[in-house]
């Protein structure tokens, strides 16, 4: 018995027990409660000339484990906001280690970072029955995958109708060009050409062109190549052989930054940092620190040596917008960690956030009337839980201690509280800069602001190394404790060349 025919057969054997705990009733009140799936082989058309399905997989029968604490939801939105089209989620617990809650809570992640109406999510199991297509949609799958080894021509007919009927354009995967032949006579719209023969698990790159080949001549069929692809060069010579799409698993799953490699397979540049010139205390510095390509622009509330009143930030405001009107469809990023609900607070926690809103509400509601600012910036140690309070996104810092590890400092960054998060030096506004090399492991995990000693001489430095979603500097562009603008246009330009 074959791999594959091991696989089906217990999952044939999952089926029947997931009947008794979960009527088929249960679940089409589920999917009738449900909002409408995306539209798989629209969603396809509008990615580009090759999209890319990036996959959720923990483990797989021919490598064993290849990342197994992975967190499904945080590793669904990365993957989303770096240019995935499809997020593929493995279900099948005892090979690949998925579950439906992943299923589940990939799709949550993407509705709460934005993202639900334009991503799809695809469950990927081995699929011999109705109920497991229940399943898939019940848990926010906008589409499935039916694999030809694994069903009878008459099967694969009757689930691809079936999962039609549910709203979802079906993923039908081919390994050979007998396969690729049943799949087209079955009606297939989408067929993803597997590179790895599902019996040997052996993979063979020049499978895709031989099923291509098959495709007729003005077809509307969309061709995706699914396993074995590692880098760019391996995009571009599947594009050249008709594919329109890649699936990508192993590869990302093993990445030390999945969001990069998903851009580096897409074609697509690395992002530049952008710039935040902080403290700034008047219209007309704020004005030409924007003319020379700041992307934001901080003022202090608080009280310091760089506070100002709220009629001040006002006009601050009103002075960048007019020296630079925001982008159309600029925003904030969509973090990762932002897709998790926000933890219940205990009774300290809540008691100190109440104590501080009734300190800060009426400045801050002032503040948001008045100047109306992008976003409020939390620098004390008020607590996350105050973020959800504001008017506005908040911007949180956490103070990088001596001592703290990158793992620790994600640990610190709680969902659902805060739209950006920015990390400093321990008590800020020192001009001590502290381990960027803490902060480039933190960016693989979730975009962040760096600050904390940051100057015109070494911002370039910071953006190679950490590779930063933002830079924030304050005292770096001073002169005398007064903003410098030739300090600020060099550091500008530092950080924008680096």
């Amino acid at each position: 018995m074959s791999k594959l025919e091991m696989i089906v057969k217990q999952r044939r054997l999952d089926v029947a027990e997931a009947k008794t705990r979960v009527a088929a009733e249960a679940l089409r009140a589920r999917v009738a409660a449900a909002a409408p799936p995306n539209d798989f082989a629209a969603v396809l058309s509008k990615s580009g000339p090759m999209a890319l399905l990036a996959e959720m997989k923990r483990a797989s029968p021919s490598k064993g484990d290849i990342a197994p604490h992975t967190d499904a939801a945080q590793q669904g939105l990365t993957y989303a906001l770096a240019g995935a089209c499809t997020i593929s989620v493995l279900t099948e617990p005892s090979w690949f280690k998925g579950s439906l809650d992943d299923l589940a809570r990939v799709r949550a992640a993407l509705v709460a970072g934005g993202l639900g109406e334009e991503v799809c999510v695809l469950r990927k199991d081995f699929i011999v029955d109705e109920y497991q297509l229940l399943e898939a949609r019940a848990h926010g799958a906008d589409t499935a995958l039916l694999i030809v080894a694994a069903l009878s021509a008459a099967e694969l007919s009757s689930l691809m109708a079936f999962s039609r009927s549910l709203g979802m354009e079906p993923l039908v995967e081919a390994a050979n060009e007998g396969e690729m032949r049943v799949a087209l006579d079955a009606g297939a719209r989408v067929i993803g050409v597997n590179n790895r023969n599902l019996h040997t698990f052996e993979v063979d790159m020049t499978t895709t062109s031989r099923c291509a080949a098959l495709v007729p001549s003005g077809s509307s069929v969309r061709l995706l190549a699914l396993s074995g692809v590692a880098t760019r060069s391996d995009v571009t010579a599947l594009a050249d052989v008709g594919a329109c799409g890649v699936l990508v698993g192993e590869s990302l799953m093993r990445a030390d930054s999945p969001a990069g490699l998903a851009r580096e397979l897409l074609g697509l540049p690395p992002p530049r940092a952008l710039c935040k010139v902080c403290g700034v205390r008047d219209a007309e510095t704020a004005a030409a620190a924007a003319k020379a390509g700041a992307d934001l622009i901080g003022v202090i509330l608080a009280p310091s040596k760089r506070q100002v009143s709220v009629g001040e930030a006002a006009a601050i405001v009103a002075a960048v917008r007019e020296a630079r009107p925001r982008p159309k469809g600029w925003a904030l990023p969509r973090f990762p960690q932002r897709a998790a609900p926000a933890p219940d607070q205990g009774a300290d926690e809540a008691r100190e956030t109440r104590q501080w809103l009734q300190g800060w509400s009426g400045l801050l509601r002032r503040a948001c009337a008045q100047a109306g600012p992008l976003v409020v910036g939390l620098h004390g140690n008020e607590g996350w839980a105050v973020a959800a309070e504001l008017a506005r996104p908040a911007v949180r810092v956490v103070h990088m201690g001596p001592a703290l590890t990158a793992e620790q400092v994600c640990s610190q960054i709680q969902g659902g509280l805060a739209a950006a998060v920015l990390l400093d030096s321990k008590g800020g506004g020192t001009g001590k800069t502290f381990d960027w090399s803490i902060g480039e492991e933190v960016q693989r995990r979730t975009p962040f602001i760096l600050a904390g000693g940051l100057t015109p001489d070494n911002v370039g430095a910071a953006v190679r190394q950490v590779g930063p979603w933002c830079v924030d500097v304050s005292s770096g562009i001073e002169t005398d404790g007064v903003k410098d603008p030739d300090k600020i246009e060099a550091y500008l330009r530092n950080a924008a060349q680096a």
